[in-house]
């Protein structure tokens, strides 16, 4: 059985929040991105996500937009149907690794760098619309993730 991934420490992910505290500056309170393991999301390589199997449990980083900023928290993962979140990043276990080691430098540039080479898996959980009245625009451009597309 394998042990749950270890996010490391909170007070680091928000340092690095709150350093980057303008890209977040737009979206509404109550905006949350999450991230979790792929292992702990329950998606198995090659799966569609009607066919991930049930999530054993685990934990979800949740960055939250509280008053004047982001919060980073832990909390239960349930499932990918049941994560209370606008956007939901799966993490292979070596991007999770290499995200906590970027923590003090350039953790976002990093989160990028995944995407695009396939450490992180991308989920949008609310529509277009409901993301662009949310405010995040300026994030999902930084991580350069087409929002609008090319026709505005």
């Amino acid at each position: 059985m394998r042990q749950n991934v270890n996010f490391g420490d909170l007070g680091q992910w928000q340092a690095m929040l709150d350093r980057h505290a303008e890209l977040f500056s737009e979206m509404d309170a109550g905006a949350r991105v999450g991230f979790v393991s792929r292992f702990d999301s329950g998606m198995l390589p090659g799966k569609h996500v009607a066919g991930a199997r049930m999530a054993q449990g685990g934990e979800i980083l949740a960055w939250e937009r509280q008053g004047e900023g982001m919060c980073a928290r832990l909390q239960p993962f349930t499932g990918i149907n049941d994560a209370p979140v606008d956007l939901l990043f799966v993490v292979e276990d070596e991007a999770l690794a290499a995200m906590r080691t970027a923590l003090g430098g350039d953790a976002l540039g990093l989160i990028k760098r995944q995407i695009r080479q396939g450490g992180i898996m991308f989920y949008v959980m609310k529509d277009k619309y409901q993301l662009q009245d949310a405010g995040y625009e300026d994030f999902l451009d930084s991580l350069g993730l087409a929002f609008l597309g090319a026709c505005r």
